[in-house]
């Protein structure tokens, strides 16, 4: 099992901010230092203290009902996913074009509207009641879509398969995280803070045998199940998929038995960051010729926002500008269910004598290769490296590496397009879409984890939802990139599309590598010259910034290093 702090995942990120856990000996007193001042600020915005209870609490039994949820839901929803496309062009008898621009917008509100479902959750009715309310509209999504692989519809099957789509995406895009937060909030801290970590791990691992098993038997029972006169019975696909989604919301209604009660927020972190932005801008473009400007333009805000806030808001901003490249390296990850599965039809999908798989079971080799790389890249790869060169990749250089696997992985797709249009007929073994795999696996674990962990973390305690809410954007505006370049159709040949990705990747990797490079010297600049810090020990022994010294058992600040017995669980 993989640690927590070694995975990342979409999944997983809503639920985690910053944990600070205790030892058996040390009070229950949490607070944040001011760094400036060297006082501490007891409380603050954003910040909950939990009181340890005198006995030690059990394992949470709805635990396994939320798991057992997101297995059967992540089976459903990949799973439409890993056939949508050929069912579409095959049976639908769609173009390759229109049928690439459906599933890319069905996966652009999937991930759109993981921001709707947070806000209700932590600021209006919880997390149990939002999911209950977005299941009944998933539910709705599924009755559509087994209705439209049926003959005899009488319905346009444009706007029929258009709608359900539309209703899947927004009930799972919307439950996505309230599922991550509904497992998070179970746990009692800081008791239990190995057993989260433990869930965390636990969970991403569901999640991916979920992706994995929707990559192998979708494409199975449509290739070996015959019904209304075809040879293949997407019918039959759909029935199962919709039947794991129902299995899923049992399995999340037999858990409301166990739920602990939820104790929803004063004010949505998402709506305030939202405000805050929304005044300063106003406030700018309103402001007179002869009035001082702040050294920041968001600075506007302080008043109608407290100031602590609004500099987090700040912090967050700057974060969130790495982000502007990166919708193009989803762009590309996105398209191993739409193109790629399409070049995989075109070729030869006999892997050895007797063994022949689908075409959409091609892209299964990605999540294998994912499982086999974390280990290695983890136990071997990274502490080689520190051994013998004593290297370790830092996050925003690995994110660099990331992006040029990813651009290799479409160079790589290009050639092979070209190669198979050269040979006949699907003489071309499906197997030689292994390195192009290979390289997208490797610019997930080399851009995606480190490069979300690192914003996750540096972002400030009471933004990690933001932040989170914004690569979730990322993945969204990244399906629509490929809706608009297909829809533009510029090119003559698939081998020219994909080297045109390729060339977009190598772009946005050194537009991220100099927003990187700046964003490195800016925090640099802003820690000697606006703070102007000197902080001399941190722990159980006295704290001393900038002269000043502290008596206190345990301190733990966004922007104070810890070397105390505290544990921080970042993800």
């Amino acid at each position: 099992m993989f640690r927590a702090s070694q995975l990342a995942s979409e999944e997983t990120l809503p639920a985690l901010g910053l944990l600070t856990i205790k030892d058996d000996n040390e009070p229950d007193i949490t607070s944040h230092l001011n760094l400036k001042t060297g006082k501490l600020k007891p409380g603050g915005y954003g910040l909950v203290t939990v009181l340890r209870s005198h006995r030690r609490p059990k394992y949470p039994i709805a635990i396994v009902f939320v798991l057992m949820t997101k297995l059967f839901e992540a089976f459903a929803a990949n799973g439409i996913r890993t056939i949508l496309a050929l069912y579409l062009r095959d049976d639908l008898y769609f173009s390759e074009s229109l049928s690439t621009v459906l599933l890319h917008v069905f996966n652009f509100f999937g991930q759109f509207c993981p921001i709707f479902g947070a806000i209700l959750a932590d600021s209006y009715i919880g997390n149990v009641r939002t999911i209950n309310g977005f299941y009944i509209i998933y539910a709705f999504g599924w009755i559509l879509l087994v209705f439209t692989s049926l003959p005899y519809a009488g319905v346009s099957l444009i706007f029929l398969v258009s709608v359900s789509l539309l209703l899947i995406a927004i009930g799972n895009g919307s439950t996505r995280a309230c599922v991550t937060s509904l497992g998070a909030i179970q746990f009692q801290l800081p008791d239990q803070a190995k057993q989260l970590a433990e869930y965390f791990s636990l969970y991403y691992l569901i999640y991916y045998l979920g992706i994995f098993l929707s990559k192998i038997i979708p494409p199975m029972i449509r290739a070996n199940t015959y019904c209304y006169n075809k040879n293949e019975c997407y019918p039959a696909v759909f029935g199962t998929l919709g039947s794991s989604f129902f299995m899923a919301w049992i399995m999340f209604s037999l858990g409301r038995l166990y739920y602990r009660p939820e104790k929803l927020a004063e004010e949505s972190i998402l709506i305030k960051f939202y405000g805050c932005i929304k005044y300063a801008l106003g406030k700018k473009w309103r402001r007179k010729a002869d009035e001082k400007k702040p050294a920041y333009w968001l600075h506007y805000a302080v008043g109608r926002y407290e100031e602590s806030f609004v500099s987090d808001v700040a912090k967050v901003l700057k974060l969130v500008k790495l982000f502007l490249p990166l919708p193009i390296y989803f762009a590309l990850l996105a398209q191993q269910d739409s193109s790629w599965t399409f070049q995989a039809s075109l070729m030869n999908t006999t892997i050895v004598d007797g063994i022949r798989i689908q075409p959409d079971q091609a892209k299964a080799m990605g999540p294998i290769f994912l499982f086999i790389l974390i280990p290695l890249w983890q136990y071997v790869v990274r502490p080689l490296l520190k051994w013998l060169f004593k290297y370790e990749l830092k996050p925003l250089h690995s994110v660099t590496v990331g992006g040029v696997f990813s651009a290799l992985s479409f160079m790589s797709a290009g050639i092979l397009q070209r190669y198979i249009f050269s040979m006949p007929y699907k003489s071309v073994n499906v197997m030689w879409q292994v390195p192009q795999f290979i390289c997208m696996m490797l610019g997930e674990l080399l851009l995606s984890i480190p490069g979300l962990q690192f914003a996750f973390t540096q972002a400030p305690a009471s933004m990690k939802s933001v932040v989170t809410a914004a690569w979730f954007l990322n993945n969204a505006f990244g399906n629509l990139i490929v809706v608009i370049i297909t829809e533009l159709n510029m090119f003559r040949t698939q081998s020219d599309e994909f080297f045109f990705y390729a060339v977009m990747m190598v772009v946005a990797i050194v537009l991220y590598t100099y927003l990187a490079y700046d964003y490195e010297l800016r925090q640099y600049e802003e820690s000697n010259q606006d703070s102007g810090m000197e902080i001399i020990t941190v722990g159980k022994m006295p704290l001393e910034v900038n002269g000043k010294k502290l008596h206190t058992e345990n301190i733990q600040s966004d922007e104070t290093p810890s070397t105390s017995k505290s544990t921080l669980i970042k993800l």
